[in-house]
């Protein structure tokens, strides 16, 4: 697998099949979201923890609209709608991974919630 389908594994799994989304984490994966004020994720399990604990109830759609590789670095940019309460969100990402001997060493995600979301 290249490092654009391992990012692309990650991603369309995750909230959906887990267990394929994490299998190509590095155990010791560093995730974190600029800009929302967090600490940074350290593990695979640190990061299914806060997932479990923290994301969505159910993905409703995903959309990759750009897939870029250089080296190391993978880069996803596109839309995310979940629900969670019952209230369907929208957001949009860019996400830069570093690929490392086949797997995931890092994550960064920066993310948008989209205005519509403020008309329910």
């Amino acid at each position: 697998m290249d490092n654009k389908e391992i990012a692309r594994q990650f991603f369309e799994n995750l909230f959906l099949n887990n267990d394929k989304a994490y299998e190509v984490l590095a155990d010791d994966v560093r995730v974190d979201w600029p800009g929302f004020g967090m600490e940074t994720l350290v593990g695979r399990d640190s990061l299914r923890k806060f997932m479990d604990d923290s994301g969505p109830d159910r993905v409703v759609d995903m959309q990759i609209r750009n897939l870029l590789a250089e080296g190391d670095t993978v880069i996803a940019a596109g839309s995310i709608s979940t629900e969670t309460a019952g209230k369907t969100e929208r957001s949009h990402f860019a996400d830069v991974y570093t690929v490392q001997n086949g797997k995931i060493t890092a994550l960064q995600s920066y993310m948008v919630f989209d205005k519509g979301n403020d008309k329910d």
